[in-house]
Formats: structure tokens, C-alpha cells, sequence
């Protein structure tokens, strides 16, 4: 008996170690689903017939019509509704959205509002899951947050595959977005039914059952430095920036086959290495840029180190994307491999200036505004316009006018890294001429410490102490 009383913790723990791994796995593959219809609609989107290049990619800019409307009204329905039953009831919808695509005979215009109602449904998923991770998650972060947006990538390649091999084959396209109802809909029943509203409700209100235990909790985490004041200038560079080089890595998928058809390659061949270079290459410059060896781009006092990384990173894939048209067959697939991996080091270098530049209490705003650049400039219009390139010139210059992309994420950060110094000497110049902190920088300087620099130290155990002391 004396010995069944230190068990049962253990047992708790790993009954809570099991079941957070099942939901979490669930949710990955739930969300995997959503990425392969998104991939399919682009594969839909680029093999379809017609003499109109600009309506039929315009499939992919109605998705994003979608989530630009649906993501400004996911606060105030989480709000009056809750999460849990805002994200069920999308759920549910969005199956059925889902499945209006395999309805016969379906039209284009049919498909742009099917497309449209998808996207709107699917707005409140990603908000839902960082919180839910931010929530259960926290003492598998890195891994549980790097594993889920790996679904992007990974759902979106196999989607467009899947999509076009269909059609080569001569199945219809519609089996793709069946197939995408049925793992949606069956990971989501099973999501639910295994987690319910222990693990899925994050309403402060319910008593929710966390997956991570109090010894979790009381791991010291990593220090997160943020300025003390918002840098706006260099917040909205980078992130104009990172949504150019995003437009360049997604712009591929809608160019790549009747590029590379043009230039004697086949369809299988087109398909098998593009997939292979889209997912592999960035992971690689992504993994360089996370590891925390090149640059540390969590902490505000390596900026500058950071916006350095990212000007010459950028600039070096700008160089390969732009010679990219002019080498030979055999050297174009290393070439293109070798940009994707280069470029891949660009988001999450990118992700942690554009986290950080609005301090610690505008960390949501900053990923909503984000959110909102990429869809407004690039994901929504791109696809119409790269049609519109390719109705208009020839599928040589619309893949240079993707290109230009690349050149401009380089040009913009190489900007932000300007703008940093700029704000940075403004800062500083404020605070030296300011009456009521002369003292403060005189006694700074006079200590060693460069007065060029506030940053505000954020250490998740320190602010649950200091929590515990105030009460």
C-alpha cells in the first residue's frame, strides 16, 4: 500500500503524455487535410482546359477572398460564441463546402464560391491551433509547433500531386477533394470524440484538463527579448518582405508545369521533383535558420544579426532565381533546389522580427496584421495575375515575373535592415535629449552599457512568480 501512492502520479502523467500525443496527432492529421485541398486546388487549378490561364488560377485567390473575410471576424465569434463551438461549427460547414466540389457537372464560377466558402471556414483553424499549443503544448513547443506547420508544405505537395496525376490518368479531379472530406471530416469525429471538451475547450471560464503537468510547467524557459518600444518601421518592411518571398516559393506552383513543359521536361518528372525540391528545400534553409547557430531571432538584441541574415540569404536566392531562366536543362532542377533552399532560411529568421518588433502585448495584432499582408498582396491577387501574365506573354516571362518576386523580398529586407538603424538612432537620440532621463543615460553609459539598445526580458518561470508573490 505504502508503495501505490507514488505510482499514481506516474500513471496520471502518463496517461496525459498518451492522450495529448493521440489528439495532438489527430489534429495533425486534420490539418494535414486542409493543406492537401489547397494543393489540389492549385493542381486543379493549373489543369484545367480552357483558353483562359487568369480564370482558372483565379481558383486560388478565391480561397484567399475567403480567409481575408472570415480571419477579421474570428475574434469577435471566439469572443460571443467561444472557440470550441466557432471552430465545431466551421468544422462541419467546411466539410460540407468540401464535398460541394465533387458535385457533377460543377461549373467555374461554382467552383470560385465553393472555393470562397472554404477559405471562409477555414479562417478560425490556425488562430484556434497556436492557441490550443500555447495552452497544451507548452512543453513539446518547438516540436509540436515546427511538426504542425510542416503540415503546410507537406499537405499542399501531395494535394498537388494527387490533384494532377488524377486528371493524367484520366480520373476526374473531384476524387481528390472526396477524398480530402473524408480524412477531414473522420480525423475531426475522432479529434472529438477521444479529446471532447477536456483537451479542445480553451475558454478561461471551463475547466479545461491541460496536457502538460505542473513539473512541465516549472521548466525554466527560454528567455524571449522584445524591444521596449513598438518598431513599426522595421515590423512592416519585414513583413511586406517576407510576403514577397512567400509569393516567390507559392508563385512556383503555378508556373512550374507549363515552364518546365517548355522545356522538354514530362509531366511525371515535373511533378515528382518539383514536390521533392517544394518540401525538402525550404526544410533544410529552414532547419539552418531554427537551429539557433546562424542567428537567434527570438531575441531582440540580435536584430541586426537577424536582418543581416536575412538581406544576404535573400539576396543570394534573388541571384539564383534570376539566372534561373537563362541555365541549361540539367543544371535548372539543382539550381531551383539549391534557391528553394537558400530561400527556405527566410521564414523563420523573418517570423521571429515580425513576432517580436511589437513588444510582448501586440504579439497577436502583429500575427493577424501579418496574416493579412501576405493575403492582400500576394496570396489573393497572385494567382489572377500570374494567369493574366500567362494569357498575355509567354510562359518564359511570367516565370521571370515570379522571379521578380525573390528580388523584391531582397530588396525589402535589405530596407528593413535601414530602417532598424534608423529607428534604432531615433530611439536613442529621444532618450539622450529627453530632460527627465538624462540622468538614467549618463549612469548608463558610465556603467559599460550602450544606451542604443531597450530591450524588455520576458522569462515565462519570473512571471509566474512573480504572479504567485502578488498574491
Amino acid at each position: 500500500m505504502a508503495q501505490a501512492a507514488p505510482e499514481e502520479p506516474w500513471k496520471a502523467k502518463k496517461t496525459r503524455d498518451r492522450d495529448g500525443w493521440v489528439v495532438f496527432l489527430l489534429i495533425l492529421l486534420n490539418f494535414f487535410a486542409c493543406q492537401f485541398g489547397h494543393g489540389s486546388n492549385i493542381g486543379v487549378a493549373v489543369s484545367l482546359p480552357g483558353n483562359s490561364k487568369a480564370m482558372n488560377l483565379a481558383l486560388g485567390s478565391w480561397v484567399m477572398v475567403g480567409v481575408c473575410l472570415g480571419l477579421p471576424l474570428t475574434p469577435w465569434a471566439c469572443r460571443t460564441f467561444g472557440e470550441f463551438y466557432v471552430v465545431i461549427v466551421c468544422t462541419i460547414l467546411d466539410v460540407i463546402a468540401m464535398l460541394l466540389m465533387t458535385v457533377p457537372g460543377i461549373s467555374l464560377y461554382q467552383i470560385y464560391a465553393v472555393r470562397f466558402l472554404v477559405g471562409f471556414f477555414e479562417a478560425p483553424f490556425l488562430p484556434y491551433l497556436q492557441k490550443w499549443l500555447s495552452r497544451h503544448g507548452s512543453h513539446n513547443w518547438n516540436l509540436w509547433n515546427t511538426t504542425l506547420h510542416a503540415m503546410v508544405p507537406l499537405g499542399e505537395n501531395v494535394g498537388f500531386i494527387v490533384a494532377q496525376e488524377l486528371v493524367n490518368a484520366g480520373f476526374h479531379w473531384r476524387w481528390a477533394f472526396l477524398g480530402q472530406g473524408v480524412l477531414f471530416a473522420g480525423t475531426g469525429l475522432l479529434c472529438l470524440a477521444y479529446g471532447g471538451r477536456r483537451y479542445l475547450e480553451l475558454s478561461d471560464d471551463h475547466p479545461t484538463k491541460r496536457l502538460d503537468s505542473e513539473e512541465d510547467l516549472e521548466k525554466p524557459a527560454s528567455e524571449v527579448e522584445y524591444p521596449s518600444t513598438e518598431r513599426w518601421g522595421v515590423y512592416w518592411v519585414t513583413n511586406v518582405s517576407l510576403a514577397a518571398q512567400l509569393g516567390f516559393l507559392g508563385g512556383c506552383k503555378y508556373v512550374i508545369r507549363d515552364y518546365a513543359t517548355s522545356r522538354g521536361f514530362g509531366l511525371h518528372v515535373i511533378l515528382g521533383t518539383f514536390s521533392g525540391i517544394a518540401l525538402i528545400g525550404p526544410a533544410l534553409g529552414g532547419y539552418v535558420a531554427m537551429s539557433g547557430s546562424v542567428v537567434q531571432s527570438d531575441k531582440w538584441s540580435q536584430h541586426r544579426r537577424t536582418l543581416i541574415f536575412l538581406a544576404s540569404v535573400s539576396s543570394m536566392a534573388a541571384v539564383l532565381a534570376a539566372v534561373l531562366p537563362y541555365v541549361s536543362g540539367i543544371v535548372f532542377w539543382p539550381a531551383l533546389f539549391l534557391t528553394f533552399c537558400i530561400a527556405g532560411g527566410v521564414y523563420p529568421a523573418a517570423q521571429g522580427i515580425i513576432n517580436l518588433a511589437l513588444t510582448k502585448s501586440r504579439v497577436i495584432e502583429a500575427s493577424v496584421y501579418q496574416v493579412q499582408c501576405n493575403n492582400l498582396l500576394f496570396a489573393m491577387p497572385m494567382p489572377y495575375a500570374i494567369g493574366k501574365a500567362m494569357d498575355s506573354w509567354s510562359i518564359g516571362a511570367s516565370f521571370r515575373l515570379v522571379a521578380v518576386f525573390q528580388v523584391l523580398a531582397a530588396a525589402g529586407f535589405s530596407l528593413a535592415m535601414l530602417s532598424a538603424d534608423w529607428e534604432e538612432e531615433r530611439s536613442t537620440w529621444k532618450r539622450l535629449t529627453s530632460p527627465s532621463r538624462d540622468w538614467d543615460a549618463v549612469s548608463t553609459l558610465e556603467q559599460g552599457f550602450s544606451p542604443n539598445l531597450e530591450l524588455m526580458n520576458i522569462s515565462a518561470k519570473e512571471e509566474r512568480n512573480n504572479l504567485h508573490q502578488g498574491h
